[in-house]
């Protein structure tokens, strides 16, 4: 038996570079995921932070035998690196941006996670309810950062 052969070519559909712009739930999604690399940014912040202090020669502090070299690495990291504008105009975008993608997964939750109100039943907690607590928890978490560094100071 004869293999029977098509001369069709088969249909590709031309995909464009911006072919999620064309749909506003794909733009949001996008623009939530891309505060991705605003969260790598302040990660390797902080991390640069940790890594220079971290280097201080903490017991030179202690002694009160402090040098120049002691903490000039950390000193230079608190006072001229966060202290560039660009880095506090980054900062400030990095801020907005974990903002927004805050507030889209805490509405995005309630579709994500079902929580019941008990065993035995199927009867679902109110979403409102869902986005409540994790508001609070944001917003308690931000008053023990804020009262954290009004104590230090």
């Amino acid at each position: 038996m004869a293999q029977a052969t098509s001369f069709r070519k088969p249909y590709h559909r031309e995909v464009t570079a911006t072919w999620w712009t064309k749909n506003p739930f794909y733009v949001h999604y996008m623009l939530r995921e891309g505060t991705a690399v605003l969260a790598l940014f302040a990660t390797l912040e902080i991390i640069l932070g940790v890594f220079l202090f971290a280097m201080c020669n903490l017991n030179a502090v202690a002694a009160g035998t402090v040098d120049e070299t002691t903490t000039a690495a950390y000193m230079w990291w608190a006072t001229d690196f966060l202290g560039n504008p660009v880095v506090i105009a980054l900062n400030i975008v990095t801020l907005g941006a974990q903002l927004f993608h805050m507030v889209t997964w805490f509405n995005l939750m309630p579709k994500a996670v079902r929580v019941f109100l008990n065993k035995n039943s199927t009867e679902r907690l109110p979403d409102i309810a869902t986005k409540l607590a994790l508001y609070a928890a944001a917003l308690g978490g931000f008053i023990v950062v804020l009262g954290a560094a009004w104590l230090t100071k």
